[in-house]
Protein backbone atom coordinates (compact mmCIF):
# COMPACT_ATOMS: atom_id res chain seq x y z
CA UNK A 1 0.00 0.00 0.00
CA UNK A 2 2.79 2.17 0.61
CA UNK A 3 4.58 2.01 -2.79
CA UNK A 4 1.30 2.74 -3.98
CA UNK A 5 0.86 6.24 -2.08
CA UNK A 6 4.17 6.94 -3.21
CA UNK A 7 3.51 6.30 -6.69
CA UNK A 8 0.48 8.05 -6.48
CA UNK A 9 1.93 11.38 -4.82
CA UNK A 10 4.56 11.37 -7.46
CA UNK A 11 2.18 10.94 -10.16
CA UNK A 12 -0.02 13.69 -8.93
CA UNK A 13 3.29 16.10 -8.00
CA UNK A 14 4.30 15.12 -11.84
CA UNK A 15 0.87 15.84 -13.29
CA UNK A 16 0.58 19.43 -11.36
CA UNK A 17 3.92 20.42 -12.46
CA UNK A 18 2.95 19.70 -16.14
CA UNK A 19 -0.54 21.24 -15.97
CA UNK A 20 1.14 24.44 -14.49
CA UNK A 21 3.71 24.34 -17.57
CA UNK A 22 1.27 24.11 -20.20
CA UNK A 23 -0.65 26.78 -18.74
CA UNK A 24 -3.71 26.38 -16.41
CA UNK A 25 -2.39 29.38 -14.20
CA UNK A 26 -0.54 31.86 -15.62
CA UNK A 27 2.31 30.69 -16.88
CA UNK A 28 5.99 31.86 -19.37
CA UNK A 29 7.13 30.18 -22.25
CA UNK A 30 10.08 30.79 -24.93
CA UNK A 31 8.58 31.25 -27.68
CA UNK A 32 11.94 31.96 -29.51
CA UNK A 33 9.20 33.80 -32.71
CA UNK A 34 11.25 36.37 -34.67
CA UNK A 35 8.47 38.63 -36.61
CA UNK A 36 8.12 41.87 -38.74
CA UNK A 37 5.01 44.20 -38.17
CA UNK A 38 2.80 44.73 -41.14
CA UNK A 39 0.04 46.91 -39.21
CA UNK A 40 0.58 50.80 -39.46
CA UNK A 41 1.27 50.75 -35.35
CA UNK A 42 1.53 48.35 -32.41
CA UNK A 43 1.44 49.48 -29.17
CA UNK A 44 3.75 48.36 -26.07
CA UNK A 45 3.06 48.09 -22.90
CA UNK A 46 4.88 48.31 -19.06
CA UNK A 47 3.23 45.01 -18.70
CA UNK A 48 0.89 41.90 -19.17
CA UNK A 49 -1.97 43.45 -19.03
CA UNK A 50 -4.45 46.43 -20.40
CA UNK A 51 -4.29 48.04 -16.88
CA UNK A 52 -0.27 49.02 -17.83
CA UNK A 53 0.09 52.01 -19.76
CA UNK A 54 1.69 52.20 -23.04
CA UNK A 55 5.01 53.71 -23.71
CA UNK A 56 6.14 52.44 -26.60
CA UNK A 57 4.54 52.51 -30.70
CA UNK A 58 6.21 49.93 -32.42
CA UNK A 59 6.08 51.00 -36.07
CA UNK A 60 5.09 49.22 -39.61
CA UNK A 61 8.22 47.31 -41.04
CA UNK A 62 9.85 46.82 -37.13
CA UNK A 63 11.55 43.19 -36.80
CA UNK A 64 10.13 42.07 -32.98
CA UNK A 65 11.62 38.96 -31.04
CA UNK A 66 8.80 37.34 -29.00
CA UNK A 67 10.38 35.17 -26.06
CA UNK A 68 7.84 34.85 -23.29
CA UNK A 69 4.61 34.57 -22.93
CA UNK A 70 1.79 35.03 -19.85
CA UNK A 71 -2.01 34.48 -20.87
CA UNK A 72 -2.91 36.48 -24.02
CA UNK A 73 0.67 38.55 -23.75
CA UNK A 74 3.97 38.37 -25.38
CA UNK A 75 6.93 39.80 -23.97
CA UNK A 76 8.25 41.36 -27.25
CA UNK A 77 12.29 43.08 -27.91
CA UNK A 78 12.81 45.21 -30.72
CA UNK A 79 15.50 45.78 -33.39
CA UNK A 80 16.61 48.73 -30.96
CA UNK A 81 16.45 47.00 -27.89
CA UNK A 82 12.91 48.14 -26.36
CA UNK A 83 11.38 45.68 -24.54
CA UNK A 84 7.53 45.67 -23.55
CA UNK A 85 4.41 43.74 -23.76
CA UNK A 86 2.58 43.36 -26.31
CA UNK A 87 -1.45 41.77 -26.60
CA UNK A 88 -1.82 38.53 -29.22
CA UNK A 89 -4.37 40.11 -31.19
CA UNK A 90 -2.18 43.30 -32.37
CA UNK A 91 0.21 40.56 -33.62
CA UNK A 92 -2.26 38.80 -35.53
CA UNK A 93 -1.21 40.21 -39.21
CA UNK A 94 2.64 39.99 -38.54
CA UNK A 95 4.58 37.90 -40.79
CA UNK A 96 7.55 36.39 -40.39
CA UNK A 97 11.10 36.96 -41.45
CA UNK A 98 10.94 35.60 -45.18
CA UNK A 99 7.45 36.65 -45.25
CA UNK A 100 5.71 33.99 -43.81
CA UNK A 101 2.28 34.06 -41.83
CA UNK A 102 3.01 33.10 -38.16
CA UNK A 103 0.42 31.33 -36.40
CA UNK A 104 0.21 31.36 -32.72
CA UNK A 105 -0.76 28.13 -31.09
CA UNK A 106 -1.38 27.22 -27.62
CA UNK A 107 -2.66 24.20 -26.06
CA UNK A 108 -6.24 23.57 -26.79
CA UNK A 109 -9.77 21.80 -27.17
CA UNK A 110 -7.40 20.68 -31.04
CA UNK A 111 -4.60 19.44 -28.76
CA UNK A 112 -7.28 17.90 -26.45
CA UNK A 113 -8.84 15.92 -29.50
CA UNK A 114 -4.92 15.13 -31.12
CA UNK A 115 -3.36 14.03 -28.23
CA UNK A 116 -1.25 10.97 -28.27
CA UNK A 117 -0.05 10.21 -24.90
CA UNK A 118 -2.52 10.79 -21.66
CA UNK A 119 -1.85 9.80 -17.67
CA UNK A 120 -3.97 10.05 -14.99
CA UNK A 121 -5.33 8.69 -11.82
CA UNK A 122 -8.84 7.75 -10.63
CA UNK A 123 -10.66 7.01 -7.71
CA UNK A 124 -13.99 5.35 -6.38
CA UNK A 125 -15.95 2.40 -5.52
CA UNK A 126 -14.63 -1.49 -6.47
CA UNK A 127 -17.31 -3.63 -5.55
CA UNK A 128 -17.95 -1.97 -2.43
CA UNK A 129 -14.51 -1.80 -1.54
CA UNK A 130 -12.30 1.55 -1.90
CA UNK A 131 -9.78 1.67 -5.16
CA UNK A 132 -7.15 3.34 -6.93
CA UNK A 133 -5.98 3.40 -10.26
CA UNK A 134 -3.44 4.51 -12.20
CA UNK A 135 -3.09 4.39 -15.83
CA UNK A 136 -0.97 5.09 -19.34
CA UNK A 137 -2.78 5.65 -22.56
CA UNK A 138 -1.36 5.72 -26.07
CA UNK A 139 -4.18 7.04 -29.03
CA UNK A 140 -3.84 5.38 -31.79
CA UNK A 141 -5.98 8.21 -33.71
CA UNK A 142 -8.54 10.71 -32.34
CA UNK A 143 -11.09 7.73 -31.75
CA UNK A 144 -9.15 5.18 -30.51
CA UNK A 145 -6.24 4.52 -27.64
CA UNK A 146 -4.85 1.43 -25.69
CA UNK A 147 -4.41 1.73 -22.20
CA UNK A 148 -2.61 0.78 -19.12
CA UNK A 149 -4.43 0.22 -15.86
CA UNK A 150 -3.12 -0.71 -12.64
CA UNK A 151 -6.11 -1.33 -9.59
CA UNK A 152 -5.52 -1.51 -6.03
CA UNK A 153 -8.74 -1.93 -3.76
CA UNK A 154 -9.16 -2.26 -0.07
CA UNK A 155 -10.98 -3.50 2.19
CA UNK A 156 -11.34 -5.26 5.74
CA UNK A 157 -12.48 -8.11 3.76
CA UNK A 158 -9.47 -8.09 1.02
CA UNK A 159 -7.10 -6.11 -0.86
CA UNK A 160 -7.01 -6.88 -4.41
CA UNK A 161 -4.25 -5.82 -7.35
CA UNK A 162 -5.92 -5.77 -10.94
CA UNK A 163 -3.50 -4.96 -14.07
CA UNK A 164 -5.62 -4.57 -17.06
CA UNK A 165 -5.53 -3.62 -21.03
CA UNK A 166 -8.44 -1.65 -22.42
CA UNK A 167 -9.18 -0.71 -25.73
CA UNK A 168 -11.13 2.71 -25.76
CA UNK A 169 -13.56 4.16 -28.30
CA UNK A 170 -14.69 7.71 -28.31
CA UNK A 171 -17.62 8.26 -30.93
CA UNK A 172 -16.92 11.65 -31.02
CA UNK A 173 -13.92 13.12 -30.08
CA UNK A 174 -14.80 16.72 -30.94
CA UNK A 175 -17.29 17.28 -28.04
CA UNK A 176 -16.03 18.88 -24.81
CA UNK A 177 -17.98 15.77 -23.15
CA UNK A 178 -16.97 13.22 -25.25
CA UNK A 179 -18.50 9.51 -24.15
CA UNK A 180 -16.03 6.45 -24.20
CA UNK A 181 -17.14 2.93 -24.53
CA UNK A 182 -13.76 0.49 -23.38
CA UNK A 183 -12.83 -3.23 -23.87
CA UNK A 184 -10.38 -5.13 -21.80
CA UNK A 185 -8.39 -7.97 -20.04
CA UNK A 186 -6.69 -7.98 -17.15
CA UNK A 187 -5.33 -10.32 -14.21
CA UNK A 188 -6.59 -9.63 -10.55
CA UNK A 189 -4.73 -10.66 -7.52
CA UNK A 190 -7.03 -11.41 -4.35
CA UNK A 191 -5.48 -11.13 -1.02
CA UNK A 192 -7.99 -11.82 1.55
CA UNK A 193 -7.59 -10.58 5.11
CA UNK A 194 -6.19 -13.26 7.07
CA UNK A 195 -7.62 -11.92 10.53
CA UNK A 196 -11.18 -12.49 8.84
CA UNK A 197 -10.80 -14.97 5.87
CA UNK A 198 -9.08 -18.10 6.35
CA UNK A 199 -8.69 -18.49 2.27
CA UNK A 200 -5.77 -18.62 0.46
CA UNK A 201 -4.34 -16.23 -2.29
CA UNK A 202 -5.65 -16.44 -5.89
CA UNK A 203 -5.43 -14.68 -9.14
CA UNK A 204 -7.79 -14.56 -11.84
CA UNK A 205 -8.36 -13.76 -15.39
CA UNK A 206 -10.91 -10.80 -16.40
CA UNK A 207 -12.74 -9.66 -19.00
CA UNK A 208 -13.91 -5.99 -18.85
CA UNK A 209 -16.66 -3.66 -20.57
CA UNK A 210 -17.53 -0.32 -19.81
CA UNK A 211 -17.89 3.32 -20.97
CA UNK A 212 -17.80 6.89 -19.54
CA UNK A 213 -17.05 10.18 -19.96
CA UNK A 214 -13.61 12.28 -20.57
CA UNK A 215 -14.14 16.21 -20.00
CA UNK A 216 -12.04 18.75 -21.46
CA UNK A 217 -11.50 21.30 -18.85
CA UNK A 218 -8.72 23.73 -20.31
CA UNK A 219 -4.96 23.32 -21.98
CA UNK A 220 -3.52 19.88 -20.95
CA UNK A 221 -6.18 18.91 -18.16
CA UNK A 222 -8.85 16.61 -18.80
CA UNK A 223 -11.38 15.13 -16.16
CA UNK A 224 -12.66 11.34 -16.23
CA UNK A 225 -15.30 9.52 -15.31
CA UNK A 226 -16.26 5.78 -15.76
CA UNK A 227 -18.74 3.31 -15.16
CA UNK A 228 -16.89 -0.72 -15.65
CA UNK A 229 -18.61 -4.50 -15.55
CA UNK A 230 -15.95 -7.38 -14.85
CA UNK A 231 -16.37 -10.91 -15.52
CA UNK A 232 -13.99 -12.91 -13.32
CA UNK A 233 -13.25 -16.13 -14.64
CA UNK A 234 -13.34 -18.84 -11.53
CA UNK A 235 -13.02 -22.28 -11.58
CA UNK A 236 -16.50 -22.49 -9.86
CA UNK A 237 -19.84 -23.02 -12.06
CA UNK A 238 -20.33 -19.55 -12.49
CA UNK A 239 -18.03 -16.58 -13.39
CA UNK A 240 -17.77 -13.38 -10.65
CA UNK A 241 -19.36 -10.19 -11.32
CA UNK A 242 -18.13 -6.79 -10.60
CA UNK A 243 -19.52 -3.49 -10.67
CA UNK A 244 -16.84 -0.68 -10.62
CA UNK A 245 -17.48 3.26 -10.35
CA UNK A 246 -14.86 5.76 -10.76
CA UNK A 247 -13.36 9.34 -11.22
CA UNK A 248 -10.37 11.20 -11.58
CA UNK A 249 -8.15 13.58 -13.81
CA UNK A 250 -5.72 13.22 -16.20
CA UNK A 251 -2.72 14.97 -18.55
CA UNK A 252 -2.19 14.69 -22.28
CA UNK A 253 0.48 15.27 -24.79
Amino acid sequence: MRTLITWIVALSLWAYAHIAVAGIWDFFIDEGVHLVVSDPYVEMRTGPGRGFPIFHVIEKGEKLHLFKKRTDWFKTETANGVVGWVKRDHLTKTLGLSGEEVTFTTPGQQDFMDRRLEFGFLGGDFDGAESLTTYAAFHLTSNISAELKYTQTFSPIANNKLRAFNMVHSPFPSWRISPFVTVGRGKIDISPSSSLVQSEERQNSLYTVGGGAFIYISRRFLGRIEYNKHTLLTQRAANDEIEEWKAGFSVFF
